[in-house]
């Protein structure tokens, strides 16, 4: 990363495998925004709580800078027995997630980094999240792109939506577990 100006009023979505480094890039790019003197910056974390090394919310610090958005979020997959037990994980992230929308659609900011986004397509609508998305200038976003977690009807609807996602962001930066 050379400077924001590569993020500024555009929508860039850094996507990886599990454990491939997608929120320690992501904080960086927040690190760097604050650095250059951006003061009204909102963070929504949708990742789960650390479950078995897998997912895990971005450690901000004590940055008071910045409005950090979350809910109580799980990882169905990794909380989930059954595949009905699963689904109705993620449509209650979903709904977690859409009431984070509106909030933040109540007092919105210009730059707005979101942390696994990939949780919210896991059952939540692409076109509500496209729209949301759109009403902001500059959105950093990372989300699971991979196969380590199983796939399946749902993790092909995962998969799918965030190819769909991808599409309609200006910058895809993919990150290759090493």
């Amino acid at each position: 990363m050379n400077s924001i100006k590569e993020f500024t009023n555009k929508k860039t979505i850094i996507v990886g495998e599990v454990n491939s480094g997608k929120t320690v890039y992501l904080k960086d790019i927040l690190e760097k925004f604050l650095e250059e003197g951006y003061t009204d910056l909102v963070v929504i974390d949708m990742a789960p709580e650390n479950i078995r090394g897998v997912g895990g919310k971005i450690n901000l610090g004590k940055h008071n800078l910045i409005r950090y958005l979350t809910a109580g979020i799980v990882a169905p997959r990794l909380v989930g027995g059954a595949q009905g037990e699963i689904v109705a994980f993620a449509k209650k992230n979903a709904l977690m997630i859409d009431q984070i929308f509106s909030r933040c659609l109540r007092n919105p900011s210009n730059v707005l980094f979101i942390n696994d986004v990939s949780i919210y397509l896991q059952a939540g609508n692409l076109d509500r999240l496209l729209s949301f998305l759109n009403t902001i200038p500059t959105v950093i976003m990372n989300g699971y792109f991979g196969y380590s977690l199983g796939g399946g009807e749902f993790g092909m609807r995962e998969r799918h939506e965030m190819k769909k996602l991808q599409e309609k962001c200006d910058r895809v930066i993919n990150l290759k577990t090493l």
